[in-house]
C-alpha cells in the first residue's frame, strides 16, 4: 500500500509543489472553493486506469468508525489524524473490510484499490477540472497543454510523470523540461538543485509552451483576472469555463471587501 496526499494540490519539499500548475486554479488561486473536508465522514473508493494510471471510477461512501478504518490502513495512517491522504494499492481483503464499515455496508467492486477523501469543491464547478486527468484528456485531444513543477532531482516527481513517458516516446505528446538552478535552496534542502518545470503539449500546440513560460511563469506583473483567464485558455479551458471561473473570483473578492 502507498500513501499520498489526496486532493488536487500537493505541498511537498517546503516549496511550491502542485500536481499540475493548472491546479493553481485550485491551489493558491483556489479561495473560491469550499473546504476539502466539509463532511468529515465522507470517503471515496477509487479505481485506476492501467495505462494512464489516472482515476477512472469513484464511489463515494460514508464511514463513521474512523478508528476501525485507521486500524485497517495500519501504520501508513500514523501522522495523518484527519485521514486526508490517499491510500492506494490496498488488497482486495482490506477493500472489503473497509466496505463493511460503510453506512450502509457494501461490497466494493474489485476494480477499486484505493480510498481517499473527496474533494467536495469539484461538486460546485459546472465543468470538468483537468487536475489529475491531464493525460487521458490529452490523449483524447481535449487538452492541449499540461504543466507540472517540482524540485529536482526528485524520484517522486519522476514517478509521478512516468505515465506520460510512453506517449512522449511514440510522438503523441511533446515534452519540454526547463530547469531553474536555485543555489539558495540548498540552505534548506541540500538534496535539491532547483526547480524543474515540465511541459507537455499535443502536436501542433507547442506554441502554448512558449506562451505559458513567457507570459505566466516569467510574468513581470502581479497576478490578476487577465492572467487567470490567459492561464486557463492556454491549458485548454473553454471560454465559457473561464468566464464562470473569473465571475466566481470577482464575487468572492467583492464579498471580502
Amino acid at each position: 500500500m502507498r500513501k499520498r496526499r489526496s486532493g488536487p494540490t500537493l505541498r511537498r519539499l517546503g516549496i511550491l509543489r502542485e500536481t499540475s500548475l493548472n491546479a493553481a486554479r485550485l491551489g493558491d488561486q483556489g479561495d473560491i472553493l469550499m473546504s476539502e473536508h466539509a463532511c468529515h465522514n465522507l470517503f471515496v473508493f477509487q479505481a485506476f486506469d492501467q495505462i494512464t494510471r489516472t482515476v477512472c471510477a469513484e464511489w463515494r461512501v460514508q464511514i463513521d468508525d474512523q478508528d476501525q478504518l485507521r486500524s485497517i490502513l495500519g501504520a501508513e495512517s500514523d501522522g495523518d489524524p484527519a485521514l486526508e491522504y490517499c491510500y492506494d494499492g490496498l488488497s482486495r481483503t482490506d477493500i472489503c473490510r473497509i466496505g463493511k464499515l460503510c453506512l450502509p455496508p457494501i461490497v466494493p467492486d474489485s476494480i477499486f484499490t484505493a480510498i481517499c477523501r473527496p474533494f467536495l469543491a469539484f461538486d460546485e464547478i459546472p465543468y470538468l477540472i483537468h487536475t489529475n486527468f491531464e493525460l487521458p484528456l490529452m490523449l483524447e485531444g481535449r487538452k492541449p497543454l499540461a504543466v507540472f513543477g517540482d524540485g529536482y532531482p526528485s524520484e517522486w516527481f519522476d514517478e509521478f510523470l512516468a505515465p506520460f513517458e510512453p506517449f512522449v516516446a511514440s510522438g503523441r505528446l511533446i515534452r519540454r523540461i526547463i530547469d531553474t538552478p536555485m543555489p539558495h535552496l540548498k540552505k534548506h534542502r541540500p538534496d535539491l538543485e532547483g526547480m524543474r518545470d515540465v511541459f507537455f503539449a499535443i502536436p501542433g500546440e507547442e506554441w502554448r509552451i512558449d506562451a505559458y513560460f513567457d507570459k505566466i511563469k516569467n510574468r513581470t506583473s502581479d497576478w490578476d483576472d487577465d492572467l487567470e483567464r490567459l492561464q486557463g485558455s492556454l491549458l485548454g479551458y473553454e471560454e465559457w469555463q473561464n468566464d464562470w471561473w473569473i465571475e466566481q473570483r470577482v464575487k468572492r473578492r467583492n464579498a471580502a471587501t
